[in-house]
């Protein structure tokens, strides 16, 4: 995953928490969009921005929600509509189901970070073995065979 896959994956773990909290609070699906989503920035917002000027402009939650799935190849963002579309479509209970994404994209950044951090741990290893390593065995080695050299 690039870093701003990494990124978007994160504001939408962020931005489905905020959400849970929001319907959770007792608002309805719509005032919790708008809510969550109207001081919100980045690109995941911004197209929840162009969903709630739709709205505003009386298009259908359902078929906005589609519309915003259709033009989508992020995986994280595309569970997200399809959970905000399956509790609209069947009433299933949508604060547990945000709260328990927000988890698991949560944690696949801490994996993807942790992966990035392993990589890069095994690039600081290089000056070490290369650099710091041998001028150590020089210098441990220099000593003993000035000694042997030395005749009495």
């Amino acid at each position: 995953m690039a870093r701003n896959e990494v990124e978007q994956v994160y504001q939408v773990s962020q931005l489905s928490a905020l959400l849970s909290v929001a319907i959770d609070s007792g608002m309805s699906m719509i005032a919790a969009l708008d809510e969550t989503f109207s001081r919100a920035s980045g690109p995941v917002a911004g197209k929840f921005h162009r969903l709630l000027a739709a709205l505003d402009l009386g298009g259908n939650l359902f078929d906005e929600l589609a519309k915003l799935r259709t033009g989508n190849r992020d995986r994280s963002l595309d569970e997200l509509v399809v959970k905000l579309q399956v509790a609209l479509q069947f009433g299933s209970p949508l604060s547990a189901q945000l709260s328990d994404l927000a988890r698991s994209l949560r944690q696949q950044v801490a994996q993807q970070q942790m992966m990035q951090a392993t990589k890069r741990e095994n690039l600081m290893l290089l000056p070490l073995v290369f650099l710091i390593l041998p001028i150590t065995v020089i210098f441990a080695i220099f000593p003993a065979m000035q000694y042997l050299n030395v005749s009495y």
